[in-house]
């Protein structure tokens, strides 16, 4: 799938979850690494880009720490077993 962003940066990925431009699609586990998948990935380069120049958009810390834990969550569901969750590929 082209429009399809993907990326296993522990700082990107909350970032990106954040984003209510930019949708969600699950995770994608190759051998031991997980991609997580975010569409559309035009929008997703640009946010990504503005990140690494530090000019994003401002996000609430509290909906920042959510999405960590998210993040987090799905990396221990993935190593716990859980192989297929949100599998898209």
């Amino acid at each position: 799938m082209k429009d399809v962003y993907e990326s296993k940066d522990r700082k990107i990925v909350p970032f990106l979850l954040t984003q209510e431009s930019v949708t969600f699609l699950g995770v994608r586990k190759s051998g031991s690494i997980m991609f997580f998948r975010f569409s559309p990935k035009r929008e997703c380069d640009e946010l990504v880009n503005q990140f690494s120049s530090r000019k994003a958009p401002l996000v609430q810390p509290k909906d920042l720490l959510d999405a960590v834990d998210t993040f987090k969550d799905r990396v221990f569901e993935m190593k716990d077993g859980g192989n297929n969750y949100g599998n898209n590929s």
